[in-house]
């Protein structure tokens, strides 16, 4: 029961907070009633909201941290790309405080992260165009860049669910 706790909960709040972080950015640059308006007339784009952010690597996503800090700061985008981190973070913490076992916590997670990327590579599929306007190619580098950015923040990130899970290894 373990594993489908960790999952559940991680899921949502990846959802969760992946949500959040989009709404307080657009809040910020002053686009909020575009992102309401863009999602009434292409609803596919919130999978790309809620499970887009697994596609970008950790280094790269740290990379554009830094680079936005030094470089001419946009706060919104600063925002959100700190919002790429804290929510794997956190769903990862969720994943490995409600997984009864250390096993349950990093695979439950790990699913989150695989369920995130398969929702991005079926998007391929059901809607190219929401892809392509939003400069993702619609083919199977999205596929295979989703997989692996998948697999690498499951992995990663997983290393702190197994962190934080409550049982001790003897």
């Amino acid at each position: 029961m373990g594993f489908g706790k960790s999952f559940g909960f991680s899921l949502l709040t990846y959802i969760g907070l992946n949500f959040l972080f989009v709404i307080i950015s657009e809040t910020i640059s002053g686009d909020l009633n575009d992102v309401f308006t863009v999602i009434t007339a292409d609803p596919f784009i919130i999978v790309l909201i809620l499970f887009g952010p697994i596609i970008n690597f950790p280094g790269i996503v740290f990379s554009s941290i830094f680079f936005e800090v030094t470089g001419p700061l946009s706060p919104d985008v600063l925002i959100e790309l700190i919002g790429y981190i804290v929510s794997l973070f956190i769903a990862a913490i969720v994943a490995g405080r409600v997984g009864e076992k250390k096993g349950a916590s990093f695979g439950g997670f790990l699913l989150t992260t695989v369920v995130s990327a398969i929702a991005i590579s079926a998007l391929v599929y059901l809607s190219p165009a929401t892809l392509i306007a939003y400069m993702l190619p619609a083919n199977i580098i999205t596929i295979v860049l989703s997989s692996i950015g998948g697999i690498t923040n499951g992995v990663l990130y997983g290393a702190f669910a197994l962190l934080f899970t409550k049982t001790e290894m003897y």
